[in-house]
């Protein structure tokens, strides 16, 4: 049973790095291109330390895989956008967010608005996933220096998609090893013509 879920543990946990980048990318672009009235300090080591209790204190009290990731991209990525309009738009970075999980704090708290809102939910999951997607690939192909990288990349996505976690993962390393590590018979210039 631990080695079926294996890939899949391995791919999460790739996926909660992914977020830490992601949302350490939209928190800075946001403050520092045009957000120079505050400074905004995305520590990786606190997120992955806060992340760490956070999920510990999950398993023992209320275990819910769904918030074992460290951020919500969608939400992360929608409190950033506002704050980089301004401060008319958004005093603080810190207010911004926090005026969101208040908010959803309380609305857990009210069931007729959540009995409302149930319907709504698979349409909102599909939103999320969505807007989370298309952030990672925003941020990834930011990150690309060759065109193997992007291959390699896009491939493994591909074959994580049709055919799951493990082959994914397994496809992803081989061709590393084979077009990044410069194992095969040729190199980045001749790959791309």
């Amino acid at each position: 049973m631990f080695a079926k879920a294996l890939p899949t543990a391995i791919i999460a946990y790739i996926i909660a790095f992914g977020d830490v980048i992601v949302g350490t990318v939209l928190v800075n672009s946001a403050s520092k291109e045009n957000r120079p009235d505050e400074k905004v300090d995305a520590d990786v080591d606190r997120i992955h330390l806060v992340t760490g209790v956070r999920n510990v204190m999950h398993s023992f009290l209320a275990p819910y895989p769904g918030l074992a990731g460290p951020i919500w991209t969608a939400v992360t990525a929608t409190v950033a956008d506002r704050y980089s309009h301004g401060r008319r738009a958004m005093d603080s970075i810190f207010s911004g967010s926090g005026t969101f999980w208040v908010a959803g704090f309380i609305a857990l708290f009210i069931l007729p608005l959540v009995s409302f809102f149930k319907p709504f939910l698979p349409i909102g999951l599909s939103l999320t996933l969505v807007v989370t997607g298309y952030l990672c690939i925003i941020t990834a192909f930011k990150q690309i220096q060759s065109a193997s990288e992007l291959g390699v990349a896009g491939t493994m996505a591909i074959v994580l998609a049709m055919h799951g976690a493990a082959w994914g993962l397994g496809t992803g390393i081989v061709l590393h090893i084979l077009m990044e590590r410069k194992l095969f018979m040729f190199s980045d210039e001749t790959a791309v013509s």
